[in-house]
């Protein structure tokens, strides 16, 4: 049996007091539609369409970027309206299950949605509830002899129905035949005049078709977002569960409120993080490793017994065991720091590759580079790896000193054992073996100079 994917995405987003979608913020590092539509996939849905209103155009080509079907509701008026413009454009298949999703809800799990569309296989329709502390403004479920009959909404609620805490989380899976069958019952008679596609569940329960429920135990995973409030205290609320989670699991996390694990953290033993660090797409940390306050790791992988000082930043890049980074380092996409490597003060490296147990330690660019073992870089150097036009690399070779405020004029080759002087502009390769480079030009002083250089000036 196949399974299509419809994700109501028609909203206003007023609240949001933006000019954009609030479909396009990001939360815990993705567009909120992103975690909808990942989720779906996961569960081998094999389409998706999205309903849309009069969205913003980033929306409109953001769908069409990522090849996702979409219809329009021209005249917004309700949820049944919006499930039943997407099914027509659809061809008739009556043993399809159809998943309804709103496309503000970011966290729903695909363990959630896979155990809902299972549910299908003994059922007409799965709910999926949660029993909320405070369930005010949401949709009730109301049930006969345990068997749901009726969902009321808050607007249309008596006192007596309000007390009910087992809400409505808008995430259904239907047979599409009997979606097909009912879709056009459904009637406005409603405090908002609009078709409600909660009332598919009386229609269904008054003419004895088997509805079925899913009570999902994580309050995160039915939290929708309406306004900017709602994506910062969802979001806060994720990163402090996740860092418990892994708090938990043995991490030393100093603050897990000050902790932002944006992405898929992975952590061995005895790894301690410090207060005000992020994590964002995948990272992976190995044992022993430390990572001071204020750092940033996004997509990169680190090693054991790593030593990750304060105010670093780690993007796309690879940090091999025993290593010193930092404090105030920033390591680009492309690099490799082989074990024993240490980068340090205020060093930028981009696109490199650095040898075990070699020193980049103060103040110094190594950009398209590739470094050997055992080489000391002294402060303040740079590889000269663009031109205006091209871009092009520096190999310096083991066991070399390169002096401190040295620059390095790409292309060239800095030969085993070689020694720059302090200073230098190295532009031709070095031969190496013990030899000693020095390129810069010779001292002079002017006296009096200045008394010179200003006379006839008033």
């Amino acid at each position: 049996m196949s399974l299509t994917t419809i994700i109501l995405a028609a909203g206003k987003s007023t609240r949001m007091l933006s000019l954009k979608s609030k479909l396009l913020f990001k939360i815990s590092g993705e567009h909120i539609i992103e975690h909808v539509c990942r989720a779906v996939a996961s569960i081998n849905s094999k389409n998706i369409v999205c309903v849309l209103g009069n969205s913003p155009q980033q929306l409109k080509d953001f769908i069409k970027q990522n090849e996702i079907q979409s219809v329009d509701q021209k005249n917004p008026c309700g949820t049944a309206n919006a499930v039943k413009i997407a099914i027509s454009s659809m061809p008739v298949n009556k043993n399809n299950k159809i998943l309804i999703l709103c496309g503000d809800v970011p966290f729903i799990s695909p363990v959630t949605l896979k155990r809902m569309v299972s549910k299908l296989d003994n059922s007409d329709l799965c709910l999926g509830t949660y029993i909320q502390e405070n369930p005010a403004g949401y949709g009730r479920i109301i049930r006969d002899n345990k068997k749901i009959v009726e969902i009321i909404e808050e607007k249309d609620a008596s006192s007596k129905i309000k007390k009910v805490n087992e809400i409505n989380t808008g995430i259904i899976c239907i047979n599409e035949g009997v979606l097909r069958k009912f879709i056009g019952k459904i009637k406005n008679n409603n405090k908002q005049k609009e078709y409600y596609l909660t009332d598919i569940i009386k229609l269904l329960s008054d003419n004895n078709y088997k509805i079925s429920s899913y009570t999902i135990k994580n309050g995160l995973e039915t939290m929708g977002i309406n306004s900017k409030k709602d994506l910062v205290d969802l979001e806060r609320k994720l990163l402090i569960k996740k860092a418990n989670d892994l708090l938990n699991k043995g991490v030393l996390i100093r603050d897990v409120m000050r902790t932002d694990i944006k992405g898929d953290l992975k952590v061995q033993k005895d790894v301690e993080i410090d207060i005000n660090c992020i994590f964002e797409d995948k990272v992976s940390i190995g044992s022993n490793t430390t990572i001071g306050h204020n750092c940033y790791l996004n997509r990169c992988k680190i090693g054991k017994n790593v030593h990750i000082k304060p105010n670093t930043i780690i993007f796309g890049a690879t940090i091999g065991d025993n290593c010193i980074v930092g404090p105030y380092a920033r390591i680009r996409p492309g690099t490799i720091l082989k074990n024993d490597a240490q980068v340090g003060n205020f060093v930028e490296v981009k696109n490199s590759i650095i040898g075990n147990r070699t020193k980049i330690n103060h103040l110094s660019y190594i950009g398209d580079a590739e470094l050997g073992a055992d080489i000391n870089v002294g402060a303040g150097c740079i590889t000269c790896n663009y031109d205006g036009e091209k871009k092009y690399k520096t190999i310096i070779e083991s066991n070399s000193f390169i002096g401190s405020g040295t620059r390095l004029v790409a292309p060239v080759k800095v030969g085993k054992g070689s020694y720059i002087a302090a200073g230098s502009t190295v532009t031709k390769d070095t031969p190496g073996g013990g030899s000693l480079t020095i390129a810069r030009s010779k001292q002079i002083s002017i006296p009096k100079w200045k008394s010179k250089a200003t006379k006839g000036k008033k």
